[in-house]
Formats: structure tokens, C-alpha cells, sequence
């Protein structure tokens, strides 16, 4: 168990370098260069932190609690479901207006 918590910090810690590394190249000039205005910026953040609180609430359930069978088949189908949807949501930010146009 701890070993598992060392190891996905650090993954996570290289991968918030290389995100940050990735928008310091791609806008060097910081904000003026940065498209999106701070309403936008602090929605994209806040939903970056979102998305990250639910996976660990949904590894920590399936750590902690014992379901039976059937639960537990339904904890691993939201845990992939979930990043299945905001990938969607981030192709089609439009919803299903957004498929049709």
C-alpha cells in the first residue's frame, strides 16, 4: 500500500513537470500569451483538481471498504467510465450539439 502511494506521487509529480514544462514552452510570455481568461483558467484548474479527488476517492473506496462482488465491479466500471467522459467532454465540449455541427 505505501509503496503504491510513493510510487503514483511521484508519477504524478513528473507528469504536473512535463504539463508545466509543455505550457512553458508553448507560451513563454506567460499570461499574454495564455488564450484563455482567468474565469476559463480557474474553471480548467479547478476541474483538473476534481477529476484527480475523485480517481483517489474511488481508489481509496476500493481499498478501504469491502463490497460485495457486484459493487466492487461497479466501483472498476466508474473508475474507467470516468476518464472515458471527460476525455469525451474535453473532444466534444459542446455535448451532442457539438457531434451534429
Amino acid at each position: 500500500m505505501a509503496s503504491f502511494v510513493v510510487t503514483a506521487s511521484i508519477v504524478l509529480v513528473v507528469i504536473g513537470i512535463l504539463v508545466l514544462g509543455f505550457l512553458g514552452m508553448k507560451y513563454p510570455r506567460g499570461r499574454k500569451d495564455w488564450p484563455f481568461d482567468s474565469s476559463k483558467t480557474f474553471r480548467l484548474i479547478t476541474t483538473g483538481i476534481l477529476f484527480f479527488l475523485i480517481l483517489g476517492l474511488v481508489y481509496w473506496v476500493t481499498q478501504f471498504w469491502d463490497y460485495p462482488v457486484s459493487g466492487k465491479a461497479l466501483v472498476y466500471l466508474a473508475f474507467i467510465a470516468f476518464p472515458v467522459l471527460v476525455v469525451l467532454g474535453f473532444i466534444f465540449p459542446k455535448g451532442k450539439r457539438g457531434l451534429f455541427e
